[in-house]
């Protein structure tokens, strides 16, 4: 897939087929989320993925569900929450695969009164997009879950992940079904969005 074609065509799928993914599609988008940038060039990443349809269910349920009391959005935002909302477990549970890209947590982002802890989190997102974006390029749907409240020490302490380490986002990876819930996109353009030498 051409490289414009599939930034047009990457969007948030939270809705699977039971369908596993190769290992040898799940190794090249690994292998893309590890070329991104990174701070310093230390690339302190280390990424769990999830294979076993017993582990992403164990993992599944430190996710809460949220309910959506929108009955007629109005709004791209207002269809996002109610497709999104509610199907925070299930998109995990339907998935093939969950990738949980951990980083070293060099400065403590509450503390952080210089902006080095932005380098290890930002790079780290550039990590998730590589792969989101590689996940499109090999016919596959792909969505974030960012953790809340108590889902990061959850876990953290389901995978033994020790001190120091952060996780800013889970990729889940699976086969998307036959039309599934999409919102409208927000419209950004560079008409719209782009201001050139000055605000």
């Amino acid at each position: 897939m051409e490289f414009y074609e599939v930034i047009n065509k990457r969007r948030s799928i939270r809705q699977f087929e039971d369908r596993e993914i190769p290992r040898d599609v799940l190794e090249r988008i690994l292998d893309a989320g590890l070329k991104a940038p990174s701070s310093n060039h230390q690339r302190r990443w280390e990424l769990v993925t999830l294979t076993e349809k017993p582990m992403i269910m164990e993992l599944a349920k430190f996710i809460k569900p949220y309910p959506c009391r929108i009955q007629e959005p109005k709004s791209p935002q207002q269809e996002m929450f109610k497709i999104a909302y509610p199907r925070q477990r299930t998109m995990i549970e339907e998935s093939a695969c969950v990738i949980l890209p951990w980083f070293q947590q060099k400065y403590p982002l509450s503390e952080d009164k210089n902006g080095y802890g932005l380098m290890d989190y930002g790079a780290t997102w550039a990590l998730i997009e590589n792969m989101l974006l590689a996940a499109t390029a090999e016919g596959l749907g792909s969505v974030v879950h960012i953790p809340v409240k108590k889902e990061p020490a959850q876990i953290k302490e389901f995978l033994k992940v020790p001190d120091g380490w952060a996780l800013p986002a889970l990729v889940v990876l699976g086969y998307a079904v036959k039309d599934p819930l999409l919102p409208r996109q927000v419209k950004a353009t560079v008409e719209n969005k782009v201001r050139w030498n000055r605000w």
